[in-house]
């Protein structure tokens, strides 16, 4: 930005301090032109950099009190749009990770659904395989499969431990190829 466009810059500065709304516009005629066009710079949009003209010049009008602080205006009010730029493009950042969360959490939950579908439908097919077990291979494989151990099936059917184990292992078998055929 160009140093000093007003003569009285000063002065106006200071009127704009105590609320004067005509030092303001003369400001805001002044300088917004430059606002926009370092806006530009960044935003590469017209409607954008508008909207930082004015919320630029908004934030001077609402911290009007520490106009007198400002030693330049110009580098001034170059530093405030660039940073309003930057944070603008910071807060885009964060809404654009959130909207990244948030497809990645749907699609989560479409799998989600789609996993809880396929485990059904898997479900039913084992429990066919099971069914079509000849008796006592089922009785077996129901009990491994409730948590018995063999030495505790063995016991309960009254059969040795290792009929448990050569049931279990073709029971195993049989419900795998089963899955296999139906899948």
């Amino acid at each position: 930005m160009q140093n000093s466009f007003l003569p009285e810059e000063r002065d106006l500065l200071q009127q704009i301090g105590e609320g004067s709304q005509s030092a303001y516009t003369l400001v805001f005629n002044a300088y917004s032109k430059q606002v926009f066009d370092v806006a530009m710079v960044y935003l590469k949009d017209n409607l954008a950099a508008r909207e930082v003209v004015q919320e630029v010049f908004l934030k001077i009008w609402l911290k009007r009190e520490l106009l007198s602080e400002v030693l330049d205006f110009s580098d001034y009010l170059f530093i405030l749009t660039r940073n309003h730029v930057f944070d603008g493009f910071k807060k885009q950042a964060v809404r654009m990770k959130a909207y990244e969360q948030l497809y990645t959490q749907q699609v989560e939950v479409v799998n989600d659904t789609d996993y809880r579908v396929k485990d059904r439908e898997y479900a039913g097919i084992v429990e066919k395989a099971i069914a079509a077990l000849p008796p006592e291979r089922k009785k077996v494989y129901i009990a491994r499969k409730e948590g018995f151990s063999n030495e505790e099936i063995s016991n309960k059917f009254n059969i040795s431990i290792h009929t448990v184990k050569k049931q279990m292992q073709i029971a195993v078998q049989t419900v795998r190829n089963f899955v296999k055929k139906s899948i």
